[in-house]
């Protein structure tokens, strides 16, 4: 029985019917290859969840608890994503560089409305 319409990452929207379906519970660790141990992730996510260390767990059918090799915690659900990182959850300056090398060249980043966090 298929809970979500979508690929389960965070803010992701790919239909389901394209996704791998994924064990919430890995495999190899003894999870069974059962509905409610399985969710749709895009082969992007499903790629990025392997191997670039996000993890996540199923709370209820359809709803996933999402945690970030750099802290963040976020909670996907048929609505939609919820960030519920703490506002004082430092990120760390590799993952900085990160988003602002993913900054196209010669374009300006976008105005950041938030003032610095010191």
């Amino acid at each position: 029985m298929q809970t979500s319409n979508t690929c389960v990452f965070p803010y992701c929207n790919r239909p389901a019917r394209g996704c791998d379906l994924d064990h919430t519970h890995p495999h190899d660790r003894g999870g069974p290859t059962s509905s409610d141990n399985l969710a749709p992730l895009c082969r992007k996510h499903h790629r990025l969840k392997g191997n670039r260390g996000w993890r996540y767990r199923r709370r209820s059918p359809g709803t996933y608890l999402w945690a970030t090799p750099a802290g963040g915690i976020y909670l996907r659900d048929g609505t939609g994503t919820i960030d519920l990182t703490s506002p004082d959850t430092p990120v760390p300056a590799s993952v900085r560089v990160r988003v602002n090398a993913e900054q196209p060249p010669g374009k300006p980043p976008p105005p950041d409305d938030q003032p610095p966090p010191f």
